[in-house]
């Protein structure tokens, strides 16, 4: 029988590993959506909502872990902040996969010539800050964490150049089509989950720090 000391560090490492499931999950959503992209049917639409799916329960399920921990065991400080902590990352992951399923939904077949190089942009950089989040996270590396942090400013600028493009079109057009007012949306969703990673990096960042912090306050014999 476990002692509540070892069911909290086996509970705690479990919801680490679904909270890189999570992770996982959404990279591949940004390669479904690639797959769709280049043939956009109905079956590849489905592959990306069933892995947004995939998402919600993952998290779900992380949630009722962290309820069933602090019911069921007092916990210090340290842990307490621990668990929030997570419960705000798998909140910011889940509102990508909210994100991506935002940018199929709104796509039309006829939009995805003119999108697809927009969303590739996006994803070069986005896919980059997942890995490094999912390595940060996996090995309590903050240099690794700070990359996700560091190359959202390219992600902000693709959303203010794409912005910018569509004005110009607008000045020299003097109309915009559907089509192009869709680039605008999706651009911005796509600059939101940019956010989102740098908030998960952040708040992942915060946690390793309390523990180095912890561990240094210690006083030695």
């Amino acid at each position: 029988m476990l002692s509540r000391e070892n069911y909290y560090a086996t509970k705690r490492k479990e919801i680490k590993s679904l909270t890189l499931s999570i992770i996982d999950h959404l990279l591949n959503m940004t390669n479904y959506y690639t797959d769709f992209l280049n043939d956009p049917s109905d079956k590849q639409r489905e592959h990306i909502l069933k892995a947004e799916n995939s998402v919600d329960q993952i998290e779900r399920k992380i949630e009722s872990y962290i309820l069933e921990i602090i019911s069921l065991q007092q916990l210090n400080m340290k842990e307490i902040k621990w668990l929030f902590s997570m419960n705000r990352i798998i909140r910011d992951l889940e509102r990508i996969g909210d994100q991506l399923t935002n940018i199929i939904t709104i796509s039309e077949v006829q939009d995805v010539e003119e999108l697809k190089p927009l969303i590739r942009k996006f994803f070069v950089y986005e896919q980059k800050m997942m890995h490094w989040l999912m390595d940060g996270m996996k090995n309590d590396e903050i240099n690794v964490l700070n990359q996700v942090i560091l190359h959202d400013q390219h992600v902000n600028k693709l959303n203010k150049d794409t912005y910018q493009m569509l004005v110009s079109h607008i000045e020299v057009e003097k109309k915009i089509t559907e089509s192009k007012l869709k680039m605008i949306v999706i651009s911005r969703f796509l600059e939101r989950i940019g956010d989102h990673l740098v908030n998960c990096s952040k708040k992942y960042k915060e946690t390793i720090r309390t523990v180095e912090k912890e561990a240094s306050d210690i006083p030695e014999r």
